[in-house]
């Protein structure tokens, strides 16, 4: 892949373009599948894809992306796009494009990657099947149970003599989860295969799909309420609320003092998490970033391009996606930071209130985010009936409520990796069915 990436550099020079950039990624993995009564089925993966940015002397820059390409497929890829496009006058970013990389290596390889086979899927099968029919989990009903496992080569050179790599594994375990007539697919996406922990993740499709009710708390009855929101529900938030994080925001939003528990990090470096890189998939190396720090709005993330037009630096979050060869400004590992406080501390201060364990949004209007809400009623540390009601906020209204922050966080992946600890905040009932926070 490295001797390719120069060729296709020197292609690019010869097409006519003064700066070329070569970002490729191989994946290979393995996918098991199990369906109740049937046998464990085996799938092998690999993709193999080269995406290309190149760059006039001024104007923007043209790209291309090519999947098990051949030499003749890169040049007839330059070819097109350097006549089928025109550069600007206007100045680019050429110059921004990193030259060389640190030796920084974040925890993200598993050395067991190649022992995990169809074995090691059964015997986690047998494992998920003792826990299922223990007597905590009476009802819950397993419908598919599916294990990846995907090694990813990443190279990245540019014509500035920018040349680095990196590998990184994941596997990942899906339960289809089924009790009475609600379904629930729970997914946990981890580095090492020995942080996959069944009992957590079918405690947690249990807990979901008992907390799914059309019982709705008469809300218009109390006075203000506590919400505990389990990180579950705040990492989904704060999700909604990630992209107030990007480039450019709200001076409204940026000039408020939120409480000074708060803080909220972008950190790419992080030993055994999912998000973590040594550098962004411009060859940008970031560094732990506080978004948020003690309740003060302290800066975006960017990438080199969007950087560029503010007239400041890569924050190091410029990543690629299956659909695009250019890069956009992505997330790495987005968490809220914990405190000292224990969950116990946080309900017994609360005295009573409301486990938020799950979340949808409804709708997104002039007057902030709905969210359809699912969880327990609660006293001290007593777990009561299951409630639905719906809960209405703004970022700015959301963080300024937070009253107390716990020790204990999770991490949920998908396109990044987010965290949360368990969060609690107070709401005003609006209606019948809505809190306001």
């Amino acid at each position: 892949m490295a001797e390719l990436h120069q060729d296709i550099l020197e292609d690019g020079i010869k097409a006519g373009f003064s700066t070329v950039e070569a970002f490729g990624e191989t994946a290979t993995g393995q996918e098991y599948e199990c369906f109740p009564g049937e046998s464990s089925s085996l799938h092998s993966t690999e993709t193999r894809r080269i995406n290309v940015r190149a760059f006039w002397e001024t104007g923007d820059p043209v790209g291309f992306s090519l999947s098990n390409p051949d030499a003749q497929a890169i040049k007839s890829a330059f070819n097109i796009v350097y006549s089928t496009n025109l550069p600007g006058e206007k100045p680019n970013f050429r110059d921004k494009l990193p030259k060389e990389v640190k030796q920084v290596s974040p925890s993200i390889y598993d050395d067991s990657f190649q022992s995990i086979d169809i074995h090691s899927f059964n015997e986690l099968i047998d494992k998920i099947n003792e826990i299922i029919i223990s007597p905590a989990f009476q009802g819950l009903k397993l419908k598919r149970i599916h294990l990846s496992k995907c090694l990813k080569k990443i190279y990245i050179a540019n014509t500035n003599n920018l040349q680095a790599k990196y590998i990184k594994t994941n596997f990942s375990l899906v339960l289809h989860a089924l009790q009475k007539n609600n379904r629930i697919v729970v997914k946990e996406n981890r580095v090492f295969f020995q942080q996959l922990d069944p009992y957590k993740i079918i405690s947690r499709a249990f807990n979901l799909l008992n907390s799914i009710t059309e019982t709705s708390l008469p809300l218009s009855k109390h006075k203000n309420i506590f919400l505990l929101l389990a990180p579950e529900a705040s990492v989904f938030i704060l999700r909604e609320f990630s992209h107030y994080f990007k480039v450019s925001v709200d001076k409204e939003i940026t000039s408020f003092q939120y409480p000074a528990m708060l803080n909220i990090i972008d950190n790419p470096f992080m030993d055994g998490q999912t998000g973590s890189v040594p550098f962004d998939d411009e060859g940008t190396q970031g560094q732990e970033k506080y978004l948020i720090r003690k309740g003060v709005f302290n800066q975006v993330i960017t990438d080199i391009a969007s950087a560029f037009k503010t007239g400041s630096v890569s924050t190091g979050n410029g990543f690629r996606s299956e659909r695009t060869p250019v890069p956009t400004v992505r997330f790495s590992n987005l968490y809220i930071n914990p405190t000292v406080l224990s969950l116990n501390n946080l309900m017994t201060d609360a005295g009573e209130g409301i486990l938020v364990s799950l979340l949808k949004l409804k709708q997104v209007d002039k007057d902030g985010y709905v969210f359809s809400a699912y969880g327990y009623r609660f006293e001290n540390d007593d777990i009561l009936e299951p409630v639905h009601f719906y809960i209405q906020t703004t970022f700015k209204s959301y963080f300024l409520k937070i009253l107390k922050i716990s020790k204990e966080i999770k991490y949920f992946s998908s396109a990044y990796n987010i965290g949360s600890p368990y969060i609690l905040v107070e709401g005003t009932p609006k209606h019948d069915t809505m809190l306001q926070v």
